[in-house]
């Protein structure tokens, strides 16, 4: 009997530790996988998900759409952020499998230079665009 249960407890000792080695190995892999942002456009819509009238100058009360095409983030989060002047406006968008295309618009409301970047969610620039409003 005392064989059986040394057994069981090898087995068992075995299961956790191979548990635990899975698990630490899943986490150093999603620390160190961060999104990469393929490609990243402006434009003034989208269509079958690809952007429209691409381009660099909008008009004011004109909505400019920022397209992206997300790699390696399934599941993970990218956040894109409009700037212009000293304000700044910022949305989080869902990254849904490791090729994955989104979009967010603004209307600019005020004429200038504007940014738009797209940053994980730690804050590290992984793109931007500069355009101007008139």
């Amino acid at each position: 009997m005392k064989k059986i249960l040394l057994s069981s407890a090898t087995l068992i000792g075995i299961f956790l530790l191979t548990s635990a080695a899975a698990s630490a190995q899943e986490m150093k892999m999603k620390a160190t996988t961060e999104p990469a942002v393929a490609e990243f456009k402006i434009g003034t819509s989208v269509q079958d998900r690809e952007i429209v009238g691409e381009d660099s100058t909008f008009s004011m009360g004109e909505k400019v759409y920022a397209w992206m095409k997300v790699t390696g983030a399934s599941g993970d989060s990218v956040v894109v952020t409009w700037k212009h002047a000293d304000i700044t406006y910022s949305t989080t968008v869902y990254i849904g499998s490791n090729s994955w295309r989104t979009w967010v618009y603004k209307t600019v409301s005020a004429a200038g230079e504007w940014t738009v970047t797209a940053a994980t969610t730690s804050g590290d620039i992984l793109k931007r665009i500069t355009f101007t409003v008139k």
